[in-house]
């Protein structure tokens, strides 16, 4: 429960117990409301004036209770308005230099949106050890994920300022989660003009604007339903396919793995056939596709070059794929 949410749960329990005691005083008493209100605040509030009007003996326990319940209940709401403006101001000062941290951060991953994907995203992402970003409006998510210790803003991703706030310059990658894709698309073209080599993925709700999505900038469209209808379908027909692949991806009992491997002009192999290259016979490692110029060549022969640029798609045990990087 967020601190506001706290106090104003607390203020309206006070003001139950208000009524209740006015209520009391009447029945007890036989007095006027306003008596009755008047000797509930003195009593509360304990400022020391004489009674209102004579008490009767179990008027004088009720007055204990009114006493013990409101201090009670008065108390811990002053110490939670204290609570609430020390953590404001801690959160101020640790607010400036976190924003100062991430202005510095280089060759990360923003993340759009901390809602159920988003949640998800990251949780990976910190898994693999890959340093990222949050943009998340929403103040309750907000305060999740600081909670899960990510690094996180409270602002309007669809903002250029917001997007200067976690250095959309400096990024390699932006992930946009956004609760609309009116959003996703607007924060994309925002993305892509204060970044033109960015990666851009993005998630589209509606089928219908993913072509809109790749239009205005996104290299790479999600579609959640299409995707989880497609894997239902693919494990109705091939389960133990889909079985090996999410082993082989997510599980980290699995030895090998599928990974790519972009060539620069000083990878070692660069120039040469894959028979020559040393990738099978050095790290026992597969090349089972290459992505060329944005074509995607399937079982490539052992007399296929190498290129610059060229995108391995590789298969091999974990150890070796990392020693390649």
């Amino acid at each position: 429960m967020s601190n506001t949410k706290k106090i104003l749960t607390l203020f309206s329990i006070l003001t139950i117990i208000i009524c209740i005691d006015v209520i009391g005083y009447m029945l007890i008493e036989k007095v006027k409301l306003l008596d009755a209100l008047f000797m509930t605040f003195i009593s509360i509030t304990t400022v020391g004036y004489s009674e209102v009007f004579p008490l009767t003996e179990p008027g004088r326990l009720f007055t204990i209770w009114v006493i013990l319940s409101g201090l009670s209940i008065f108390f811990y709401i002053v110490g939670t308005l204290a609570e609430s403006t020390f953590e404001g101001n801690i959160r101020r000062i640790l607010g400036r230099r976190k924003m100062e941290m991430l202005k510095k951060m280089k060759n990360h991953v923003i993340v759009a949106g901390f809602g159920v994907m988003g949640e998800h995203v990251c949780r990976l992402l910190q898994q693999k050890k890959i340093k990222f970003i949050i943009i998340e409006n929403n103040s309750e998510r907000f305060a999740a994920a600081e909670e899960e210790g990510y690094n996180v803003i409270l602002d309007d991703a669809t903002t250029e300022d917001a997007l200067r706030k976690v250095s959309v310059d400096c990024a390699t990658t932006f992930v946009s989660l956004l609760a609309s894709d009116a959003d996703n698309i607007f924060t994309v073209m925002a993305v892509r003009e204060l970044n033109s080599s960015i990666c851009i993925i993005s998630r589209a709700l509606d089928i219908t604007n993913e072509k809109r999505l790749y239009k205005v900038g996104a290299n790479r469209v999600v579609t959640p339903y299409e995707l989880g209808s497609r894997r239902i379908v693919n494990t109705v027909l091939r389960p133990n396919v889909v079985e090996f692949m999410d082993l082989m991806i997510a599980s980290p009992k699995m030895s090998l793995s599928i990974e790519e491997l972009t060539i620069q002009e000083d990878t070692p192999f660069v120039g040469k056939k894959i028979r020559d290259s040393g990738l099978r016979q050095n790290f026992n490692i597969i090349v089972i596709a290459i992505k060329r110029k944005g074509e995607m060549l399937f079982n490539p022969s052992p007399e296929q070059e190498i290129l610059e640029d060229d995108i391995l798609i590789i298969v091999g045990e974990k150890e070796k794929l990392l020693s390649l990087y």
